[in-house]
């Protein structure tokens, strides 16, 4: 019996072994030859406030309106608890410079006492025109009637006192009696003689008389005006052309931060409301000390936020002077929190969207 060889073509295989040994002695050499490489791992974003040193300046920032929040508070000499009596303006609503917005409880008897100035300066007047022009017509007729009247008893006086004299002459009257008349006489010419004088006083306009009724309507003039100086500061007026964007105090309360009074006692606004130029807004970014000779004025920036949809363009109108530590908080744990910065002033081109936004925390782009 004959064996049947195993394989039919033995060549065959021992040359397929060969190349496969080859194969695995080459994928060996490749797997040793060939550099390790690194496991991949999550890389975090980059902080807002820093940026490459080549391509947008990337930063945080907040909206402000044109000319920041102006806070609007009483004089602090309004002489009372800085309580307010009555609100003249509602949040959101339009104001003009100048316009009332409160009134402070002080205001009524500061009123009164303005009022009662302005009757002591009318009463001054009076009394320097009526010494300008002098006495009544009626006084000075009647002082004349009085020295009409007593001319005529002096001529009484004197012809009595004639007769008298020849009576006593005759020996018809004694010494006495004559004397009497004499007496008579006498009275009579002195009474004369001073109403003359007062008559003379009272047609007469003498400069010193003048000089003092002037000096005291100098007097109640300047009263006038400190009674009215002291009125306006019970009345509170806005400074611009804006916006109410908050109020901090209402009706019946006294300002927050002076007596500890305000309806939101949180608040650090030592003032009754604050405004803003809201029809122009600008963004305030944070840039990196960094990039701060990358940023000059009249660069285009992009701003974006969660709060509103898109992105608004702008342009950078002011760049800060002072380098100071973000005041805008990074929400990535591994920001900068002490990262020093300088404020860059961006004009937005679309402010109406973002009018209602005052404070609103955004990023921005600037263009290189």
């Amino acid at each position: 019996m004959s064996v049947k060889p195993l394989f039919k073509h033995p060549g065959r295989w021992v040359a397929g072994l060969i190349v496969l040994g080859l194969g695995l002695a080459g994928l060996g050499i490749y797997t040793a030859l060939r550099p390790p490489t690194r496991p991949e791992t999550p890389t975090a974003a980059p902080s807002p406030t820093k940026s490459p040193s080549t391509g947008a300046i990337a930063a945080l920032g907040r909206l402000e309106p044109a000319g920041e929040v102006i806070r609007v508070a009483p004089p602090s000499s309004t002489g009372g608890t800085s309580r307010v009596l009555r609100l003249l303006m509602q949040e959101g609503g339009r104001v003009q410079a100048g316009q009332v917005i409160a009134v402070m409880d002080v205001y009524e008897r500061l009123y009164a006492a303005a009022v009662q100035a302005d009757a002591q300066v009318r009463e001054a007047q009076t009394r320097v025109n009526q010494v300008r022009v002098g006495a009544k017509q009626g006084d000075i007729e009647a002082q004349q009637a009085t020295v009409a009247r007593l001319q005529a008893q002096l001529q009484n006086a004197d012809r009595e006192y004639q007769r008298y004299q020849a009576l006593y002459r005759s020996g018809a009257i004694s010494a006495s009696e004559l004397d009497n008349r004499r007496l008579t006489l006498e009275t009579t010419v002195r009474e004369l003689e001073q109403a003359r004088k007062q008559l003379n006083s009272i047609a007469e306009v003498r400069p010193t008389d003048i000089q003092q009724a002037e000096a005291q309507l100098q007097v109640a003039i300047a009263n006038l005006q400190r009674a009215k100086a002291d009125l306006e500061t019970a009345t509170v007026r806005s400074p611009i052309n804006g916006q109410v964007i908050k109020i901090h105090t209402r009706e019946g309360e006294q300002v927050i931060g002076q007596f500890g009074g305000g309806s939101s006692q949180s608040d650090s606004c030592n003032c009754i409301a604050e405004l803003g130029k809201t029809d122009q807004m600008f963004a305030v970014a944070e840039v990196y000390e960094t990039d701060v000779a990358r940023i000059r004025k009249g660069q285009q920036a992009t701003i974006t936020s969660s709060a509103f949809p898109g992105s608004i363009s702008g342009t950078v109108e002011q760049i800060g002077l002072q380098i100071r530590k973000n005041d805008v908080l990074n929400t990535d744990p591994a920001a900068d929190t002490d990262a020093r910065v300088i404020e860059v002033k961006i004009r937005l081109a679309d402010s109406r969207r973002v009018a209602g936004l005052t404070n609103l925390q955004v990023r921005v782009e600037i263009a290189p």
